[in-house]
C-alpha cells in the first residue's frame, strides 16, 4: 500500500465519521437550546463541517495527483523509498518537541479560562503561541494578541451572544 492509498483511506474514514456525526451524533447528543446565545450545536456543526470540507479537498487533491501521475518530489519525501509515489503527505515530518510547544499552551489556556477568565488567559495564550512560532520582538505580538482577543471577545459576546467565561469587560 502506498502512502497515497493510506492517505486516501484515512481521509475517507474521516469523511465518513464527519457525515455520521453531522447526520446522527450531533443532533442526538446536543443538549436543548438554552434560550440565549447561539445553539449548542453551532460550534460542533461548524467544526465538523470544516473537517469534512478539508477531507474532501485532500481527496480531490489525491485523485488529481493519481490521475495526473504526479510524483512526489524527492526533496519533499520523508521516506526516500516512497519518493516516486504520488501524494503530498506530511506524515513523518512532525517534530514532537515543537508539537508539545503548541499543546502545552493550549492545555494551559483551557485551565486558565476557568481560573482567571477568558481575556487574560487568551492574551497569555496568544503571546505564548507567538513565542513558540519564533517571534522574538515585543510590540508586534502584543498588538496581534490584543487585536485577536478583542475581535474574538466582541464577536462571541455581542455577535453570537455567547457568555464569555470570566468577568465581563464591558
Amino acid at each position: 500500500m502506498t502512502r497515497l492509498q493510506r492517505d486516501t483511506v484515512a481521509y475517507l474514514l474521516i469523511s465518513a465519521f464527519c457525515i455520521l456525526m453531522l447526520s446522527w451524533g450531533i443532533p442526538t447528543y446536543t443538549p436543548p437550546y438554552p434560550g440565549y446565545g447561539a445553539s449548542p450545536a453551532l460550534v460542533p456543526n461548524v467544526s465538523i463541517s470544516v473537517i469534512l470540507v478539508m477531507s474532501f479537498l485532500v481527496l480531490v487533491r489525491n485523485a488529481v495527483a493519481k490521475f495526473k501521475d504526479k510524483p512526489l518530489p524527492p526533496g519533499e519525501s520523508e521516506f526516500p523509498e516512497d519518493a516516486q509515489t504520488t501524494g503530498f503527505t506530511q506524515v513523518g515530518r512532525v517534530k514532537l518537541g515543537h508539537l508539545l510547544g503548541f499543546m502545552v499552551p493550549c492545555a494551559l489556556l483551557v485551565i486558565g479560562i476557568e481560573y482567571i477568565g477568558y481575556v487574560p488567559a487568551a492574551l497569555l495564550f496568544m503571546l505564548a503561541i507567538q513565542y513558540v512560532i519564533g517571534t522574538r520582538t515585543f510590540v508586534q505580538p502584543v498588538i496581534v494578541s490584543f487585536t485577536a482577543v478583542a475581535v474574538l471577545y466582541v464577536t462571541m459576546r455581542y455577535g453570537f451572544g455567547v457568555p464569555i467565561p470570566g468577568p465581563p469587560l464591558f
